[in-house]
């Protein structure tokens, strides 16, 4: 099932048209599959199901590694390199250039699109709708983040002050969810967009929030971006 609400389309051309936006029922990660993988008459046992996985992922590094493109009923992945070569001579320069894995949906993930039932829901408060990360080193959407480098946060309620050190755009870690990393040095500041250089953050996998209370509210508020980022 698919939550979603509507708001004013700000990003696009037609700007009196609405965009949904889908709210999660929450975040399944891999003990919750695992969980499923072993519930009651599966036949398999936790470190069985673990092992499963684990050789599952294996597999799929071992012929990504090699060079292969990935076809699962689940998953498809491939590479791609990103940047600008000054000319048929030039060769891959890591200062300069950078190789992707990317992953698109497979056969079963794709025929769920066409079947998964929707219900529409209102938003019950108002705050902060980050929607759109772009890593403007890779020109990656809501994925891979460069550390130090610069990117772009689209959505909507985004303004902030940010001479408040409560307010901001902030980086958790997911295996240290108690400190957070603000960012510091912004370019703009508007409620649809904000351009500012993401902190110096180490190889791991983050959580992008949302803080302010610039548009009167009583306390500030926090969105978070529907997406894990990652910094390799």
């Amino acid at each position: 099932m698919v939550k979603y609400a509507l708001k004013a389309n700000t990003l696009g051309d037609d700007t009196k048209g609405c965009i949904a936006i889908v709210s999660a029922i929450g975040a399944a990660n891999l003990n919750d599959v695992i969980g499923h993988m072993i519930a009651e008459g599966a036949g398999l046992t936790r470190p069985q199901a673990m092992a499963y996985f684990e050789k599952l992922t294996q597999s799929v590094e071992y012929f990504v590694g090699l060079g292969f493109s990935v076809s699962t009923p689940l998953f498809r992945t491939r590479t791609s390199i990103s940047g600008t070569f000054a000319g048929k001579n030039d060769s891959f320069d890591a200062s300069r250039h950078r190789v992707n894995v990317r992953t698109v949906s497979g056969v079963r993930l794709s025929k769920l699109e066409k079947n998964l039932p929707t219900v529409k829901i209102k938003f019950n408060r108002l705050f902060p709708l980050p929607e759109i990360l772009t890593d403007s080193s890779t020109d990656t959407e809501n994925g891979r983040i460069t550390s130090g480098g610069t990117a772009v946060l689209r959505g909507s309620l985004l303004k902030f002050n940010p001479k408040d050190a409560q307010q901001g755009i902030f980086f958790v870690a997911a295996d240290n969810p108690a400190e957070e990393i603000r960012v510091e040095i912004y370019q703009t500041i508007r409620s649809n967009e904000i351009t500012f250089q993401i902190p110096e953050l180490q190889a791991n996998e983050y959580t992008l929030v949302v803080k302010s209370d610039y548009y009167s509210w009583s306390s500030v508020r926090k969105g978070e971006l529907d997406c894990t980022l990652s910094v390799e």
